[in-house]
């Protein structure tokens, strides 16, 4: 069994990567720079017909969804180290926020880093951006209201970390850090303190 991530700074493959690096696992990293047009050339766009990362390979099988890779890497890989079953008391608040820092927050955030800081100036449109604030600082409230007392979403780190972890990161990369509160900024200080993570942010092309 050989396995290997196709890694982009920057993008949602810093999940699979900071995973890969907390479970401890046998992967291999490949570091690629962030070049949007060469994600749409044949080569690439072979193991990801999207055209967008990041592409995790198991005996040159694709999978594509960040999520999904975690989840599937500690279950099959490390014994469900860092996730959660059936039978585990915080098994609902585990999914929730393994799909909230995707399929909750993603849209959003996209759209405000779309807004705030990808897209030419002159290509923005003001009315998006405030809805986007809006509905991503709404995404923040819920998380701080949770993050009260707690170190983590769940009572130790786990998966859900790592997914709402990098749709913090977003958030501040693109200078939207002001519209976290004081438990979130504490929460995402003491994500980014772990060893894996900085692992993984001292990842670069070779």
């Amino acid at each position: 069994m050989t396995m290997k991530l196709i890694h982009f700074p920057m993008t949602r493959s810093i999940r699979v990567a900071w995973a890969i690096y907390e479970l401890g696992l046998d992967v291999e990293i490949e570091t690629r720079p962030f070049e949007r047009e060469k994600l749409k050339e044949p080569e690439y766009l072979a193991l990801n017909p999207v055209g967008k990362t990041p592409v995790f390979l198991e005996d040159g099988k694709p999978m594509l969804e960040s999520v999904a890779i975690i989840e599937y890497l500690s279950n099959k890989y490390a014994d469900g180290r860092l996730s959660r079953g059936p039978k585990d008391s915080d098994y609902a608040d585990y999914l929730q926020f393994m799909e909230f820092g995707e399929a909750g927050m993603g849209a959003y955030i996209g759209m405000l880093a779309g807004q705030t800081a990808i897209l030419p100036k002159e290509q923005r449109i003001e009315a998006m951006k405030i809805w986007s604030q809006n509905e991503t600082k709404n995404c923040l409230n819920f998380l701080e209201k949770h993050l009260t007392d707690r170190e983590y979403l769940l009572d130790e780190f786990s998966l859900a970390d790592i997914s709402v972890g990098y749709a913090l990161f977003l958030i501040k990369i693109t200078r939207n850090g002001e519209l976290m509160d004081d438990a979130t900024k504490a929460y995402f200080e003491r994500l980014t303190a772990r060893d894996a993570w900085k692992k993984v942010s001292a990842l670069e092309p070779a």
